[in-house]
């Protein structure tokens, strides 16, 4: 079975959930990834967000009281192999080593990078990487690679990086 391409529309779409689009929409393109179901944030609710879980490619599409897409988190799934390669630029985030991807990344646009390079934003497009630190010193060379590459990515539309000093205008 071929892998499922996700390629990263910044401020458009993660693949074929397109952001802004109708929550039963965006559970219709989710379709295409596995199997997702309506999430529902506490008993009693009305479900507002989508989830992907246990299919190499995890997901989260927020909709919210808006029930349109507000953005796409795809989580890399380590119990699973990759069953998914999601691309940013031509680079497959869950492959492409972290520290390659900020200096594409810097080399284009403006990056906020947290300390120690585990997570980074870049606010014009609206995107976000993550991934977590190697667990503990001396940690066998499996578990290094394992944590050298991103294990999510969000994008979202316009704006949604922008601090309260920036989306002002003051």
């Amino acid at each position: 079975m071929s892998p499922l391409v996700i390629e990263l529309q910044p401020l458009r779409a993660a693949g074929s959930v397109q952001l802004g689009a109708s929550f039963a929409d965006a559970g219709a393109a989710l379709e295409a990834w596995g199997s997702p179901r309506p999430y529902v944030p506490y008993p009693g609710a009305e479900p507002l967000d989508w989830r992907l879980i246990g299919s190499g490619v995890d997901a989260h599409v927020f909709c919210g009281s808006a029930l349109s897409v507000q953005t796409v988190e795809i989580y890399r799934d380590f119990d699973f192999e990759p069953r998914a390669q999601v691309f940013l630029l031509g680079m497959d985030v869950f492959s492409v080593p972290a520290d390659r991807v900020i200096a594409e990344l810097r080399a284009r646009h403006e990056v906020e990078v947290d300390e120690g390079d585990y997570g980074l934003t870049v606010p014009e497009l609206s995107i976000g990487l993550s991934r977590s630190a190697v667990p503990f010193p001396g940690a066998d060379q499996e578990t290094v690679d394992r944590y050298t590459c991103f294990e999510s990515v969000l994008i979202a539309g316009p704006g949604y990086y922008d601090s309260p000093s920036r989306g002002s205008g003051s």
